[in-house]
Parts: C-alpha cells; sequence; structure tokens
C-alpha cells in the first residue's frame, strides 16, 4: 500500500467535526468550551502522571482549531438568517467573528501558559526521580519520538542509575 492509498484510507475514516462540549457555562473562564485536565497529585508516581496525560501537548491547542469550525458554522447559520441590507452584512459577519477571535485568542494564551507549566512540571519530576539538568533534558526531549512513558524509560535508562536490589530474606 503506497502514501496515497493509505491518505485515502485515513480520509476515509477522518472526522473534522469537533466532540460537542460538555462544559457548563462559567463566566470567569468563557472562552473555554471543555472540561479541564485533571491533573494527579504533586506526590503520585511520575509514570502515573505519564499515562494520566499531565505531561502531554495542551489540549487548549486543540480547542483553538475547533474554534475555526464553530465560527464557520455560526457564520452559515448568520448568513442564511441574515435580513438586514446588503450593505450592513460585512459589517454584522464581523460582530459574530469577533467573539471567535477573542475566544482563539484567549485559548492560545491558555495554551502558552499551560503547555510552560507542564514542561516545567516534566522537568522537575524528571529531576526529582532520576536526577540531571534541564538541558539535558530538553536535548534528549528534542532528538525523542515516541510516548511519554517510553521517553521516561529511555531518560532513566541513560542516566546509567543503580538498579534497585530487592531486599534479601533472612
Amino acid at each position: 500500500m503506497n502514501i496515497i492509498q493509505e491518505y485515502y484510507e485515513w480520509k476515509k475514516t477522518y472526522d473534522p467535526t469537533p466532540p460537542k462540549p460538555n462544559k457548563t457555562y462559567n463566566k470567569f473562564f468563557w472562552w473555554r468550551r471543555y472540561q479541564e485536565h485533571k491533573f494527579l497529585h504533586k506526590l503520585s508516581p511520575i509514570w502515573d502522571k505519564a499515562k494520566n496525560g499531565d505531561y502531554d501537548v495542551s489540549p487548549y491547542w486543540k480547542q483553538r482549531e475547533w474554534e475555526f469550525w464553530f465560527e464557520e458554522q455560526e457564520l452559515e447559520k448568520f448568513r442564511t438568517n441574515y435580513k438586514g441590507s446588503y450593505e450592513n452584512r460585512g459589517w454584522a459577519e464581523r460582530d459574530v467573528s469577533k467573539l471567535f477571535w477573542e475566544r482563539r485568542k484567549r485559548l492560545l494564551i491558555d495554551a502558552e501558559r499551560d503547555e510552560k507549566n507542564r514542561w516545567e512540571l516534566l522537568v522537575k519530576d524528571l529531576k526529582t526521580c532520576f536526577g540531571g539538568d534541564e538541558d539535558t533534558i530538553k536535548d534528549m526531549f528534542e532528538s525523542f519520538e515516541g510516548t511519554m512513558v517510553e521517553f521516561i524509560t529511555a531518560y532513566r535508562d541513560s542516566r546509567n542509575l543503580p538498579k534497585i536490589q530487592p531486599v534479601p530474606k533472612f
């Protein structure tokens, strides 16, 4: 199977429609449509945090991309129901789009902040568990391809830490 056939197979299963928002309205974070990720406690093992997705890419990036889809749906609905004059239609569409622009801007700020916090959490946990410094972790992370659990395992193995011996039974 060549790459074009793989692409067509993927395209048959691809659905660009974002999932339906499952969040109740919050007046303090009105631009977020979805539930926030629940991080594990700071004393949880690093392996459990990796499996929970505490170190994964921020979900706000994907939500920001979905806002383009929501904006298109809203503008399409607006265009079919618009009853005003033709001259004012562009301004009215801009008013509809302004909310989405602001929402995307705030999601971008949240995504950057969340990404920074997740990186700092990963570095802190790796330094606590296996030692090392941030530059070493960053260099290895940039060249690594795989899951987060595989990365943590590879980083642990690269540190050449002594193996924990079982307690002898007397």
